[in-house]
């Protein structure tokens, strides 16, 4: 069952603003990626459910996360329906992103006070999934919808934290750019990294995560 609250989540991702979104159906492969990518700061990862064995690998993950990086929250992604959530819910899913916006979904994770993280596009969709009660919202797919309009959507909703996932590209001037535009934080698709060679994987992160921080 879940270890962390919603708003443990929404402080963390706000404190370590990068969340890498990664699926492999080897979990010492997994294991490599999360190791990898806590070496650079990264304090959240989505673990996308993509596979018959996904939830069965996830759980895995989640025992070893809590064994190895207890401060690491390990979440479950591209849920669509509540038994999926309650899957995950019970491998120990820290919190679950959907590439929609499920009221099915979001009643489950305020029952758990889960933090939920809906897909969304429009100014309407956004609204509504945050009177849902979204922890924050996942403006998907953000690489075609820009930092430019991201930075629009803050004008009548400043309050509301909003997530940018989907297609965007590992560089430090598109993390500034998300950064700029005002993006409480970025998933970004682990296989755009170098996954091959852990070493060099931290130091793409230790960069990114940089580009997504203040100014000392």
């Amino acid at each position: 069952m879940p270890s962390f609250s919603s708003a443990h989540m929404l402080a963390r991702a706000r404190q370590h603003p990068l969340i890498p979104v990664f699926y492999h159906a080897s979990e010492k492969y997994a294991r490599t990626v999360l190791a990898a990518g806590y070496a650079a700061g990264v304090r959240l990862f989505e673990f996308t459910n993509r596979g018959p064995e996904a939830p069965a690998i996830f759980a895995r993950l989640q025992r070893f996360v809590e064994a190895e990086y207890p401060d690491l929250l390990l979440g479950a992604g591209t849920i669509y329906t509540a038994e999926e959530a309650g899957r995950f819910i019970e491998a120990g899913a820290d919190f679950l992103i959907q590439p929609i916006t499920s009221p099915e979904v979001a009643a489950i994770c305020r029952s758990h006070d889960l933090a939920w993280l809906p897909g969304a596009q429009t100014l309407n969709e956004v609204y509504a999934a945050h009177q849902l009660g979204a922890t924050v919202v996942k403006l998907f797919p953000s690489a075609y919808l820009t930092p430019a309009y991201l930075g629009i959507l803050r004008g009548p909703l400043p309050h509301v934290p909003l997530m940018a996932t989907g297609g965007i590209q590992p560089t430090v001037e598109t993390m500034a750019a998300w950064h700029s535009a005002g993006a409480t934080c970025v998933g970004l698709d682990a296989r755009l990294l170098d996954t091959t060679e852990p070493a060099r994987l931290t130091a793409q992160l230790t960069e990114l995560l940089a580009a997504l921080q203040p100014a000392p």
